[in-house]
């Protein structure tokens, strides 16, 4: 006795590609595509990319010191894209406005040139 298949995949027509049933598939399939494939963020733009180091997330200031609040807190391992060669008081200059990490938890990545 040959068992058939369990279940038939439904053959694709124009009418399979409208409504809300549709819209709710697409939508999720490719919010878990973004979510696997995302981007590093970086665009390479100066040449110099930069990994977090350590298993801390590391602040960034508005300015080379501490003295203010940070504007933003970037994950271990997360890559982001600094300005070549400048550094201050041990902080440096990442792509954007006014965005400074201390230099001791980057190191640059393969092929880059900071």
């Amino acid at each position: 006795m040959a068992l058939g298949p369990r279940f038939k995949v439904p053959k694709l027509e124009a009418s399979s590609f409208k409504g809300w049933a549709f819209v709710l598939v697409a939508g999720t399939l490719l919010a878990v595509i973004a979510l696997v494939f995302r981007g590093t963020g970086t665009t390479g733009e100066t040449g110099c990319v930069m990994e977090v180091q350590g298993s801390a997330p590391l602040d960034v200031y508005r300015s080379a010191s501490t003295q203010f609040e940070p504007v933003d807190t970037l994950r271990a391992g997360q890559l982001v894209d600094a300005e070549r060669g400048v550094i201050e008081n041990g902080f440096r200059k990442l792509v954007g406005d006014n965005r400074w990490a201390v230099n001791e938890r980057l190191a640059a990545t393969a092929g880059s040139t900071c």
